[in-house]
């Protein structure tokens, strides 16, 4: 095993707050930046740590969040941590089915809360069984078995004195190994309950020294914005990789207003999942909208070119383009970027070689959350458009059968929670994760996803179609949002296709206030052309790969609709359950 950076994150993050150059995080709340400073963060933790510790936390009795990513969220992540707990990250827009099982699979004593009315009537009523609420939001009436956030931190900071909690804290965090669980991940899963995904210290922590090396970060001249859930892995992760470097970090409110946030802060860096950079193109692309004549040609011209061209390749036009056009667009989003990293699913691939072209710094990166998650990143001087990079310097990586992708190494777990029946078939003799997605290696190792084999769909006919390469197709069209494919126990294949409003509306030259998606459902020009592109993509499938019917939909696609999760992938369960109807009319 290699050395690592540090024995447990606990000591990363207390290591860091010592730093006399550190200069804290900024949380964004109620339009305003809120300043946490090193002492803050510190003085907050050992308070934390030593309340919920007088309250009872501690191996076997856990914790878990159910709150938006903050300076928060990490603290109360690294007290349960100093208490030897563990922390279950937990979701709002959780069904109260599985928020029920997972907190009793985990052992789920404890649970901070941002917002109780915001929760399902099912998910509050269950609160009651906990030993401890933790509410977040002092405005909002707390249950009986509640307490404010505030109240529990300055709870432990008149419990004892600093020197006292101070050498508590260091004798807790001593007797941590760098082999105990920290975090119980639970992944979605497309069938049946969410499995535990168990992360000791030195799965998230082996990763880091990889990660600094492909992506160096200058604490004295970078900043950073976090906008993805911290409960999604690749986000957790990616604030702690901003702990060790020391850097300045901006907690965002909310996604929406990410363009407005980037202008403001001009970060360095930033993790993103596709429909993220989908929604900056979709707000770069519209400055045509309000320019006429010679200029707006010009924009539209650089547009397509920047859509089209190869990267990297030189050429007149392309710094004609340069000075008009892409500067100014990237200014328009802070003009400061050393790197955007897109993982989770896919980036439409002309929206990935648009943004390059511009000069933005995309890199593309594939991982799961039992890989802790990352497993290949494309970086600065080794990347290919379509590819998801090459695999971490600490990882082997290995196509298997059925072009399965299999990977070893310190970063990947040991097996799901509660499940050893089913661990017994998630890996190679060889000791290799088997990771359920299809994909295949180039000569210069970079891996390229081409599906997920446990996502195989099977037509009545006994015909296997890969669903994610057909909506990946699909979705390349400026109209369409996000796509389904339905072919599981039916007799051809159909798709559901979500209309993308903005290009709608674009193409149809309609302002904001007049456009409506529903009427839009009727225009013959976008019909036509989804239908045209729906038949470019059967041209390079299998006639029973190809998508025999199809229907648009113009109801918007959000996290609190259930159609997508927190991470912004499309439910295929949920969304084939609301649209049941219109599926069975494309078979009746």
């Amino acid at each position: 095993m290699s050395t690592l950076l540090h024995p447990s994150l606990c000591t990363l993050f207390i290591k860091t707050c010592n730093r006399s150059d550190f200069p804290g995080w900024y949380l964004r709340k109620n339009g305003e930046w809120i300043h946490y400073s090193k002492k803050t963060l510190k003085n907050n933790l050992l308070h934390l740590a030593f309340a919920l510790h007088k309250r009872g936390l501690s191996q076997n009795k856990n914790l878990g969040i159910i709150a938006p990513t903050s300076p928060n969220w990490i603290i109360a992540d690294l007290a349960t941590q100093i208490c030897n707990g563990v922390t279950v990250p937990l979701f709002p827009n959780i069904s109260s089915a599985n928020f029920l099982y997972q907190c009793e699979d985990a052992n789920v004593e404890f649970l901070v809360v941002e917002s109780i009315s915001n929760l399902e009537k099912p998910l509050q009523e269950s609160l009651s069984s906990f030993r401890l609420i933790i509410c977040l939001d002092s405005t909002e009436k707390k249950p009986e078995n509640g307490i404010y956030w505030e109240e529990l931190i300055e709870e432990g900071r008149l419990q004892a004195t600093p020197k006292e909690i101070k050498d508590w804290v260091s004798e807790q965090i001593s007797k941590i190994s760098s082999d105990d669980v920290f975090s119980i991940i639970y992944t979605s899963g497309s069938t049946g309950l969410p499995k535990g995904v168990p992360l000791t210290h030195r799965h998230m922590i082996s990763q880091l020294k990889t990660v600094r090396s492909i992506f160096p970060l200058d604490r004295k001249k970078d900043s950073a914005i976090t906008i993805l859930p911290v409960a999604h892995v690749f986000e957790r992760m990616t604030l702690y990789y901003y702990t060790l470097v020391g850097l300045k970090v901006y907690f965002a409110d909310d996604p929406k207003n990410a363009a407005t946030l980037l202008q403001e802060i001009k970060p360095s860096v930033m993790t993103v999942v596709p429909r993220i950079l989908e929604r900056l193109y979709e707000k770069m692309t519209a400055a045509a909208d309000s320019r006429s004549g010679i200029q707006k040609l010009l924009i539209n011209k650089a547009i397509r070119f920047a859509k089209l061209e190869r990267p990297n390749k030189n050429s007149l036009r392309k710094k004609i383009y340069e000075r008009l056009v892409y500067q100014k667009m990237r200014i328009a989003i802070g003009g400061q970027f050393k790197y955007i990293i897109s993982g989770s699913s896919a980036l439409n691939k002309s929206i990935n070689r648009f943004l390059i072209n511009i000069g933005l710094p995309v890199y593309e990166g594939y991982g799961l959350t039992e890989c802790s998650p990352v497993v290949t990143a494309n970086y600065k001087g080794r990347s290919k458009l379509g590819s998801v990079g090459q695999k971490l310097s600490h990882l082997k990586v290995k196509i298997g059968d059925q072009n399965e992708i299999l990977v070893k190494g310190e970063s990947v777990f040991n097996g799901y929670h509660n499940q050893d029946d089913y661990n017994r078939t998630i890996f190679t003799k060889d000791g290799f994760f088997k990771t359920g997605d299809e994909g295949y290696i180039d000569d210069k190792g970079f891996l390229f996803i081409s599906g997920r084999i446990k996502e195989m769909l099977k037509t009545c006919t006994g015909k296997y179609v890969s669903p994610l390469p057909i909506e990946l197709e699909l979705c390349r069209h400026p109209f369409i949002e996000s796509a389904l494919v339905i072919a599981n126990d039916r007799k051809f294949v159909s798709s559901l296709i979500f209309m993308n409003f903005e290009n709608t509306r674009r193409h149809l030259k309609m302002t904001k206030e007049n456009f409506d998606p529903k009427k839009a459902l009727f225009s013959k020009q976008i019909h036509n052309a989804i239908d045209r592109h729906i038949q470019n993509v059967n041209k390079k499938l299998n006639h029973w790969e190809q998508i025999q019917k199809w229907v648009l939909i113009a109801d918007p696609l959000n996290i609190e609709s259930g159609l997508l999760t927190p991470t912004f992938k499309l439910r295929r369960k949920t969304t084939e359950r609301i649209y049941a109807t219109k599926i069975e009319e494309m078979y009746s």
